[in-house]
């Protein structure tokens, strides 16, 4: 964090001490003239200082100051901050812990006509979130802005807990913009507003596993006078799920309000010089939370050599689907045939079926 014009939190003793000071110019000022010492002393406007040591709310419960449920999130790829608390005020309010931030005799004098102080908290607890990435070198930026202050933050965002507090015109904008690998989110701290959100990372889940499906299938042909059949050939998979906006080394790989829908499982190709070839498009039909079904963004496979013939091929699938989209429906029917290569013979098969499935990220 890089402050602007602001000094160290921790000259704090010398700060009131500065302010004394200026306060006992202005009376000697006035008594040199021959007039009565009358006047008011004031807080300075642009007088701020900040604390990132603040483990507590220094805004009192149930107040309406605090932010309530999420209109206080904010989350990127690199990073997650919470809003707790923004509260202005023309004198130093009861019930505020403020001595965490100006130690046990704060004493400000009041701001000038048309002032007022303002004081932002980011929560110290952010909840449940994911734990964002870490940001690479010049990922990362954000800025707050109260009225005519702004704290500059460079690879990172304020910290939970931190205060931030100035002296600034009354209701002066209080805005925070934090760009994350070139995405830009921004929020209006007194119209509690955000703008410019990746939609995805607030809802649901980012990653579901199903349960495995399992069936076994018979196999019968034949060829000249020659029979072929295999009985029971055993089969299981499980399919693993995940919801993405971002992926390191690629960057964003879906739009703000739009989510990456990866879907992957594992199918036995080949074993005991058979071979079990599925049709991807034909096997896996994915629907989303209508109904409707989805066309895959890409398919691939990977091929692990499990020896003696043996191949474990692992599937790919991904899709492009709304950032809200947390139900969708599997429907997985591997058919036949089944090949023998070695005799150059295809096996239909019987006792093959569907096996319906229901995922839910929420």
């Amino acid at each position: 964090m890089s402050p602007k014009d602001i000094a160290p939190a921790h000259h704090r003793a010398l700060r009131r001490s500065v302010l004394a000071l200026g306060a006992t110019a202005a009376v000697l000022a006035v008594a040199a003239c021959g007039a009565p010492p009358t006047g008011t002393l004031h807080t300075r406007a642009g007088y701020a200082l900040s604390s990132d040591e603040i483990p507590v709310s220094v805004c009192p419960a149930d107040d309406e100051s605090r932010f309530a449920g999420d209109e206080g999130l904010l989350l990127g790829a690199h990073f997650a901050l919470r809003v707790e608390c923004v509260a202005s005020f023309d004198a130093l309010p009861e019930g505020f812990q403020l001595d965490y931030l100006f130690g046990e005799q704060a004493n400000l004098y009041s701001p000038e006509p048309g002032y007022e102080f303002t004081l932002v908290q980011f929560a110290p607890d952010l909840g449940t979130v994911a734990e964002p990435l870490d940001p690479e070198p010049g990922e990362l930026a954000a800025t707050l802005k109260i009225g005519d202050r702004a704290w500059d933050f460079d690879g990172e965002v304020p910290a939970p807990g931190e205060v931030f507090f100035t002296v600034a015109k009354k209701d002066a904008p209080i805005t925070l913009e934090v760009v994350d690998a070139e995405r830009t989110q921004t929020m209006d701290l007194r119209e509690r507003t955000r703008e410019g959100l990746i939609q995805a990372l607030y809802t649901g889940k980012t990653a579901v596993d199903t349960e495995t499906v399992e069936g076994s299938v018979d196999g019968y042909t034949t060829k000249g006078s020659y029979e072929y059949w295999f009985d029971d050939w055993v089969y299981q998979t499980q399919f693993s799920l995940t919801r993405e906006v971002f992926q390191p080394g690629t960057g964003w790989v879906a739009e703000p309000d739009r989510a990456l829908l990866t879907i992957e499982f594992g199918w036995l190709h080949s074993a005991s010089g058979l071979e079990w070839g599925i049709d991807l498009e034909d096997a896996l039909k994915v629907a989303g939370p209508d109904g409707a079904a989805l066309t895959p963004l890409s398919t691939d496979h990977a091929d692990e050599d499990l020896g003696e013939g043996g191949i474990w091929r692992t599937f790919t699938l991904t899709y492009d689907v709304p950032a809200d989209a947390l139900a969708f429906t599997l429907n997985f029917h591997p058919k036949g045939p089944v090949k023998w290569p070695e005799e150059d013979i295809s096996l239909p098969i019987t006792g093959d079926k569907n096996h319906e499935i229901a995922v839910s990220f929420e």
